[in-house]
């Protein structure tokens, strides 16, 4: 037994961490990075169960405009509160910049008059895409 000393185990320990290490870092670079999206901050609402319902990722973009209604029928661009009376103002120098497109987001316990009021501001603010969760299209 005098090939297992004190220096040929060492050797051997350190080859096996180094294939381990190789093995590490051939199986990291070969899989491909995430690529997933980044979502914006926002209010969080509990949106409608559905069985139909189609993927918006344009919503998540730097540069979309979400407008939230809240449980209790409060308002909100991004994460900044609006009031009601003051929202077609706001939707008309808000989305100045944009491309015309407003995704609304409702909770599903959201007062209808309250989705409606924001509708309605939306097309008074002359906005030509509507985007939203609770709703069906309107025509």
């Amino acid at each position: 037994m005098a090939w297992i000393n004190a220096n040929h185990l060492a050797r051997t320990k350190t080859r096996m961490w180094v294939a381990v290490l190789l093995i590490l870092v051939g199986t990291m670079t070969a899989t491909q990075p995430c690529t997933a999206q980044s979502m914006q901050r926002g209010i969080s609402v509990q949106l409608a169960t559905t069985s139909s319902a189609v993927p918006v990722p344009n919503a998540d973009k730097q540069d979309a405009v979400i407008l939230a209604v809240t449980e209790t029928g409060k308002l909100y661009v991004g994460i900044d509160p609006v009031i009601p009376a003051l929202l077609t103002e706001k939707l008309k120098n808000g989305l100045a910049g944009h491309t015309q497109n407003l995704y609304i987001k409702a909770d599903a316990r959201a007062p209808y008059a309250s989705v409606m009021k924001v509708v309605d501001a939306a097309h008074i603010a002359g906005i030509a895409d509507l985007t939203y969760s609770r709703l069906s299209p309107i025509p």
